[in-house]
C-alpha cells in the first residue's frame, strides 16, 4: 500500500474517530443520549474511572485507525513484539501479553493463516515453536506503524505533549516488568 493511500486512510480514520469518540461521552452503553445534567463527581475522583474513560477513547480511535488494514491491537502488538523479538516462543509471548496460551494460540493461527507470521520448531526445544513474521507480516506491520503514529499524534492533541509525556510516565509504572 503506498504511503499515499496509507495517509488517506489515517485521514478518514481522523475524521471518523474524534467525533465517535466525543459521541461515546455523550452516549451510554446502549447508545442512549445521557442527559447532560447527570452527576459525575462521585467517579470523576477515582483514577479507576478516569482511567477506564482515557480507555475507551484510546481503543476507539485505535480500532479506527487500524481498520483499514483489518488488524486489530491484540494483533498489532503480537506482530510488534514478535518483530522485535523474532525467535520467541509462544510461551513467552503469552507471558508477556498476559494472555493465556490456549487464548493465544487461535490468534496465531488467524495470523499465520493471513501469511503474516510463521511458526518454526525451536533450535533449543523441540516442544516449542519460534516465532517469525514473514515478509508480509513485516509489510503489513509497517504500513500498521504509520497509521499507529497518527493515531498517536491524535492522543497528543488530546492531552499536549507535557501531558503525553506525563501519561507515558504514569502509565509506564504499570507496564514495566517484573
Amino acid at each position: 500500500m503506498s504511503n499515499q493511500k496509507l495517509r488517506e486512510r489515517a485521514a478518514v480514520a481522523s475524521r471518523t474517530s474524534a467525533p465517535a469518540a466525543d459521541r461515546r461521552q455523550r452516549t451510554s452503553h446502549g447508545g442512549d443520549a445521557v442527559p447532560a445534567a447527570v452527576n459525575l463527581k462521585g467517579l470523576t475522583g477515582l483514577a479507576g474511572y478516569l482511567i477506564r474513560q482515557a480507555q475507551l477513547w484510546v481503543f476507539q480511535d485505535f480500532n479506527v485507525t487500524l481498520a483499514p488494514l483489518d488488524l486489530r491491537p491484540v494483533q498489532y502488538s503480537i506482530l510488534t513484539i514478535i518483530r522485535d523479538n523474532p525467535g520467541l516462543s509462544q510461551m513467552s509471548l503469552s507471558q508477556v501479553l498476559g494472555i493465556v496460551r490456549s487464548g493465544l494460540v487461535p490468534l496465531l493461527d488467524g495470523l499465520e493463516s493471513k501469511g503474516l507470521l510463521e511458526r518454526t520448531p525451536s533450535a533449543l526445544d523441540r516442544r516449542s515453536h519460534a516465532l517469525r513474521l514473514t515478509d508480509g507480516g513485516r509489510l503489513l506491520l509497517s504500513q500498521a506503524d504509520a497509521l499507529v503514529q497518527e493515531h498517536e499524534k491524535r492522543l497528543i492533541k488530546k492531552v499536549g505533549p507535557a501531558g503525553h509525556k506525563q501519561l507515558l510516565q504514569i502509565l509506564g509504572v504499570f507496564g514495566r516488568q517484573r
